[in-house]
Parts: structure tokens; sequence; C-alpha cells
């Protein structure tokens, strides 16, 4: 694995000057990209190759960001294959790290199309789905804690004096600080973890593509857990300077814990070949740092990881090999007057022989090459021109539908008028509803008191008829006495 810090020099300085040819060597580069990224995330249960990956960096670096690779992911069928998004994840962790530093911000703005990769594999009963839920919350985490903390690279190498200035002198910059390193190691050691426990008895050898498959996003998990390690102690000294034993108590027993299960994933992949050829993996001391002993940070080592500057097995040679015809002829000349004037050399012909055929091998299989590459970029200029033509169509569609949605609101917006009015009406009917009812209560009130007034007078009436009845019986009973009592007196 090579590095490739000083990718934008060697980017800048093979562009022509020439406006042309500048801009060829712009399109092949990220015809090249496109065509690493197909390659490197597909649904084949083998590691990414080392060689895809670097041109998907380089071409990072050569665009100053991340805008054709994310062109390319989010066109990815990533809910249909597990493999497939557990390859993304680890092809965006390797561009994260070493991609140019404008990728942080192109990664921030699809956070939500990373989240919803590991929510609906989440809910899934895969083991691979199960990872990428994991990876995709590292991913997240990640991202979260660049962007807040800029002075962290994603690389996360930075200087103690860095590190000192970040955290600065208020103890509660310290210790909130402290707390997102450990939630940051969290995660990585739950990736690690859980690749662990699925690689059982039976398919732990190393040399598997399944289990490498699942094994190389460890590399940069291993990188990420070295330096998060190293701030983490920096910080928790830091901090028992400002701050009581008793109060760090739970900082220390998270550490410790984070400690022994980093103890345990550095060991148990030391005793694995596959990183044995990929990567030097730190020794870690036998027992956790003693924070209450201020001294024992002179004691602490600095977990180096370090890359073997070797070429991978699988380097293509396309960069090895230049062919022109004006390097080529004038040795050739020379070579057949010499041979002509003394002859050929003993042995060396055959050698030269040999030279030539296989570089003419190596140039019909760069042409092969070459024809593939051009194959694919057409059929990846054919799936851009159908995702153009479909997003034209999404356009117009949703050009229509804003069209609709404005008409509709205006219509909404007529309807509301017309129900506001209806309930000022409503209201006005209400209250008129209302004093009428107040007036028909009264209205029946008085009724009501004249019925009774009636009755009473109906009664009164009544007893009067009778009293008027029974003066008119006494009166005749008076006069018909009377008239017996005169005719008496006349009689006598």
């Amino acid at each position: 694995m090579n590095s490739i810090k000083n990718v934008p020099a060697r980017v800048l300085s093979r562009r022509g000057g020439h406006s042309l040819e500048a801009e060829r060597e712009h399109a092949s580069l990220l015809l090249l990209q496109a065509i690493s990224i197909s390659k490197a995330i597909n649904t084949q249960e083998a590691p990414v190759k080392e060689k895809h990956a670097r041109r998907i960096i380089l071409g990072t670096h050569h665009e100053k960001g991340a805008f054709t690779f994310w062109s390319y992911a989010i066109g990815l069928p990533l809910p249909s294959s597990a493999i497939l998004s557990w390859k993304f994840c680890h092809v965006l962790h390797k561009v994260l790290r070493d991609g140019h530093p404008n990728v942080l911000q192109d990664c921030q703005r699809y956070r939500s199309n990373i989240r919803e990769t590991g929510d609906l594999w989440g809910h899934l009963h895969d083991r691979y789905g199960q990872l990428v839920s994991i990876y995709t919350r590292l991913l997240l985490t990640k991202i979260s804690f660049h962007t807040k903390h800029p002075e962290f690279p994603p690389g996360l190498e930075v200087s103690d004096e860095v590190l000192e200035k970040t955290a600065g002198t208020d103890v509660n910059n310290i210790f909130q600080l402290t707390v997102e390193l450990f939630d940051y190691l969290d995660w990585e050691l739950k990736l690690s973890e859980s690749v662990f426990r699925q690689l059982n008895t039976s398919m732990a050898v190393s040399q598997m593509s399944a289990v490498q498959c699942r094994l190389a996003p460890l590399i940069q998990v291993i990188q990420d857990c070295s330096h998060l390690y190293h701030y983490a102690v920096k910080l928790m000294f830091k901090l028992h300077a400002c701050l009581p034993a008793d109060t760090l108590q739970g900082h220390r027993d998270r550490f410790h814990e984070q400690f022994r299960s980093l103890k345990n994933f550095f060991k148990k992949a030391s005793d694995m070949l596959y990183f044995k050829r990929l990567i030097q993996i730190p020794r870690l001391p036998e027992s956790p740092p003693n924070f209450l002993r201020a001294s024992a940070l002179a004691e602490h080592v600095k977990p180096v990881v370090v890359i073997p500057e070797e070429a991978p097995e699988d380097e293509e040679p396309e960069n090895l090999i230049e062919i022109s015809t004006t390097s080529t002829t004038e040795p050739q000349v020379t070579s057949d007057l010499f041979e002509q004037t003394f002859g050929p050399p003993n042995g060396i012909r055959d050698n030269r022989d040999a030279q030539i055929e296989s570089l003419k091998n190596e140039v019909d299989m760069l042409r092969a090459e070459m024809e593939k590459i051009k194959l694919e970029a057409q059929r990846y200029i054919t799936q851009l021109k159908a995702q153009v033509n479909s997003l034209e169509g999404e356009v117009e569609e949703q050009r229509k539908q804003k069209q609709k949605a404005l008409v509709d609101n205006e219509q909404l917006r007529d309807e509301l008028e017309r129900l506001q009015k209806a309930k000022l009406d409503s209201e006005r009917s209400q209250r008129l509803c209302a004093e009428a009812e107040k007036k028909a209560n009264a209205t029946e009130i008085r009724y009501t008191k004249l019925k009774e007034k009636h009755s009473e007078l109906i009664n009164t009436h009544a007893e009067l008829l009778r009293k008027n009845a029974d003066t008119a019986k006494q009166l005749t009973v008076t006069q018909q006495s009377q008239e017996e009592v005169a005719r008496v007196k006349e009689q006598l």
C-alpha cells in the first residue's frame, strides 16, 4: 500500500500547459475514476483492490472534492445488496481518510443517504447488513466529529501541539472533547468486534476471499484507533491535572474498558496473516496508564501504525512502460549498425527478443485494456445520459407538479376565503340565533306569567259565578219567604 500524501503535486506536475491537452487529461482522469468506482464497489465478496481505491482518491485530489464519487455512489443500488453497501462504506472510509480535504464537506451533504442505508440494513437479519449498520454509524460519527473539530483532519494525524491548542485551558471543553473521542473510539471498536464475531472457527482463515472482504476495512480502523487512543491518553492526563480523581472515576472505567477491547483487537489482528503483509500493528502496554500518577505520562509511548511502502501485487504496469517512436528508433538503428559490423553479441539477442516479445504482449494487453476501458466508458456515458434524461424527466414532472401545486394553492386560498366568510356568517347567525333565543325565552316567561294570571282570572270568575248563583238562589228563597209572609199578612 503506497502513501498518497504527495498526490496533488504529482497530479499537477503531469498536467500540460496547453488547455486542450489539460482538458483531455482531466476527462481521462474522471473517466478512470468512474471506472475505478464501478470496479471497487460491486457485489463480489472480495476485498476492494488497492489500485482502484488509489485512483478514486487521486480523483478527489484532482477535482478537489468528491463530486464524481458521490454522483456515481448515489446511483448505486445499495438496498439490494449488503456486500455492495459494505464495500461502499469501505471506499468512503478510505476516501475520507486519504482524499482531498473538501471531501468532508461533500460527504456532509449526503449524511441522510448514509443514515438511510444503515437504518435499512439494521432492520434486516443479514450478517453483512449488521456490519453495514455499525459501519454507517461509525462514518456518521467520523463526519460529525471532524466537521465540529476541523483542527483534526479525517486522517486523525495531528501533532501534540495542535491537540493542546484544540483542547485549550477550559476544563469543560477538555471534558467534552474527551467524551467525543470516547464515542468515536467506541464505534471503531464495535465494528472490529462485530467483524471478528462473525469470523467463526470454520471460516477464520484470513486467506479466504470472503474473510478478506470483511477484514479489509479494519486496516483503516486500526489507523484510526491508534490516533484516538493516543489523544484519549493525553486528554485524560490533562483532565486529572484539573479535576479531582473521584470526579473522573467514570472516565477511567470507560477508558479501561476501551483499552482492554483495543488490546484484544490489536492482538487478534496481529496474529492474522492477512494483516502481516499489509500493516504493522503497534503493541499496547500490558496495563493501562495510571492517570492518578502524573509522572506516568512520560512512560506513555504513542502507538505508531506503519504501512509498508511496497507496490501491491495487483498493480498494473501502465505507469512503468512508456512507448514512444522517437525514443526507440535511435537505439534500434545503432543496434542494427553494431550487429552488421561485429555480429550479434553472444546470448544478448535472445534476451532482447524476449524483451521485445514481452513488450509486444504488454502493448497488446494494454490495448485490450484500453478497449475495455473505452467500452466501459461508453457504457458509463450511456448510463449518465440515461440518468440525465431521467433527471430531466423528473425536473419536468416536478415543474408540472409545481404548476399544479400553484393552481391548487390558489384554489385552496379561494376556498379558505370562502370558508372564512362562511365562518363569519355562521358566527353572525349564531349571535342572531342566541339573541332570538333570549327573546323567545323572555316571551315564553311573559306568556307563562300571563297564562298563570289568566288561569287565576278564570278561577276567580268561576268562583264569582258560583257565588252569584248562590246569592240569586238565596234571593229567590228570600223573595218567596217575603211573599209568603206578605200573603200570611194579608190573610191575617
